[in-house]
């Protein structure tokens, strides 16, 4: 028997129980860091420039190692970090434009660590057209040029100038002319008649050199010399107004009220040459019927005149008249195509080629057109009708829409067929549809056609809009859509955010497009099939 006391004996496992509960217990965890934060912010989500600018931040890292750019997750460029914000320009050939032009970007900003430790921002959409030039306005308040706007002059000669009217402040309306190489130093000449959204500023003739002309529907005219000097003012309701070769105008009056319809020659001082009227007891001096396009001078003493002629409860024909360019007489009567519709019906969109002896002509159905081409031959009245296989030269395909006008361009090669939502281009020596894949050029969206401008050689340029409203009857375009050829298709499109866009040729073909407040010239079509 052991003589050791009991309280010695219990001691020593006591003291063993707190060393063996220190053993079983698991080490701490290991505390791993947060990742680092990093955002985006471009400083013009849609921009149209020479360059796109954003900045980077970041927070997180006690040291970065690296910042990448990135678009829909594929690497960009690598930044070179510079603090908070870091600015990033991208230029515009690093950019990719594998979706179009304008690029529509997913912006991303991937961050890395010294540590290792890494995180990507969440994406800011952007959408980039890359042009050749942009004037800023001078201030907040002001834009470059007016909303709408014609272009003349060439660059290689240093003499581009854009000439728009604009409603002033005091209800007064003014013509202003801003030159390119000093768009601080304006002219500015007082209209008589009221600048509109329906102005229209016509083309020089003879080209580059001549006069131009200045007309407001239902309101009145008067022409702008090369000097930027305006003849007198005429006072008349207007509904279409051409200028002929020589540069005087021929203006049409549809008449209303009562009033007789007229079509008249001016001399730019303002002075009518000769006129036609409806119900003339002269034969020779009567229109009969309505003007439904564009006179063009034959260039052999004839102007071509397409009309659409009848009396009220019969069916409308469509014919082209011939009248002298020296006194306006009518001398021969065209009768092309019954339109098998009555006479107080929409006219059908016409146009006459650019010699004045071929009329195309669109007959509209439910939900598709077709359109024809007929000669305008020798021989007048009804042996001279649009029909097969003589004087109907071909028949165009079905083709889907609304249309509203017919265009020819590319020197007289080929014609386009504007309808509401869709653009056809049709080869004129067959009327076959030449569109690339035979789709249609067509508006983003609920747009619709609102201006065509036809360029140099294919080019050509359709501006679209929301539809019109009775509140908004004539909408400023929010897009463009620009092709280098008809078979080739797009080349680029670009919609304006909250803004509107309009666009003229200068002498040399040289596009210029106002975009919001700003004057931009873009890049040549070439450019941006190379880029494409």
């Amino acid at each position: 028997m052991s003589n050791r006391s009991p309280s010695r004996v219990l001691a020593r496992p006591a003291l063993l129980l707190p060393l063996l509960s220190l053993a079983c217990n698991n080490p701490p965890p290991v505390t791993t860091p947060d990742p680092p934060q990093v955002s985006i912010i471009v400083d013009e989500p849609s921009t149209v420039g020479t360059s796109l600018k954003l900045s980077v931040s970041t927070s997180g890292c006690d040291q970065v190692q690296r910042v990448d750019l990135l678009d829909n997750n594929e690497l960009l460029k690598q930044v070179a970090y510079a603090g908070n914000p870091t600015p990033v320009v991208l230029g515009m050939s690093e950019i990719r434009y594998s979706r179009g032009i304008a690029a529509t970007l997913s912006l991303t900003a991937r961050v890395t660590c010294a540590d290792g430790r890494t995180n990507v921002s969440q994406a800011q959409p952007a959408t980039f057209l890359p042009v050749a030039e942009v004037v800023e306005p001078t201030s907040a308040t002001d834009q470059v040029v007016p909303d709408l706007f014609i272009a003349e002059g060439r660059e290689s000669q240093g003499n581009v100038a854009f000439i728009g009217c604009a409603q002033e402040g005091n209800g007064r309306s003014g013509l202003y002319k801003v030159p390119r190489s000093n768009p601080d130093s304006t002219q500015r000449v007082e209209m008589i008649i009221p600048c509109a959204r329906n102005t229209n500023i016509t083309d020089r003739r003879p080209a580059s050199t001549g006069w131009r002309w200045v007309w407001t529907p239902n309101t009145g005219f008067f022409s702008v010399s090369p000097q930027f000097t305006l003849g007198t003012a005429v006072r008349v309701k207007v509904d279409r107004l051409t200028v002929l070769p020589n540069g005087d105008a021929l203006v049409w009056d549809e008449g209303e009220g009562g009033t007789p319809k007229t079509l008249a020659r001016y001399n730019p001082a303002g002075t009518k040459l000769w006129e036609l009227a409806g119900g003339s007891p002269d034969a020779s001096k009567d229109i009969p019927g309505f003007l439904i396009g564009e006179p063009v001078d034959r260039g052999d003493g004839t102007i071509a005149v397409p009309v659409q002629s009848g009396i009220p409860g019969s069916e409308a024909e469509i014919m082209v008249g011939l009248v002298s360019s020296a006194d306006g007489r009518w001398t021969s009567s065209f009768s092309l195509i019954d339109t098998q519709t009555p006479f107080n019906a929409p006219a059908p969109a016409v146009a006459l080629d650019s010699t004045g002896t071929r009329l195309y002509m669109a007959t509209q159905g439910t939900s598709a057109a077709y359109v024809r081409a007929c000669a305008i031959t020798g021989i007048y009245g009804e042996a001279g009708r649009c029909d097969p296989p003589t004087n109907r030269k071909w028949i165009s395909p079905d083709l889907t829409g609304q249309v509203a006008a017919l265009v020819p361009y590319a020197s007289g090669t080929r014609l386009a067929v504007i309808a509401t939502n869709r653009t056809w281009f049709l080869d004129t020596a067959t009327g076959q549809v030449v569109n690339k894949d035979k789709q249609p050029l067509s508006p983003t969206g609920a747009l619709v056609a609102q201006q065509v401008l036809p360029g140099l050689d294919q080019s050509f340029y359709l501006f679209t809009s929301g539809v019109p409203t009775e509140s908004q009857p004539i909408p400023y375009p929010v897009e463009i859509i620009a092709t280098d050829g008809a078979e080739k298709g797009e080349v680029f499109r670009y919609q304006v955010p909250g803004g509107s866009i309009a666009g003229a040729t200068d002498d040399a073909g040289t596009l210029w497009l106002r975009v919001g407040r700003k004057l931009v010239k873009p890049l040549s079509l070439e450019q941006y099939r190379q880029v494409r």
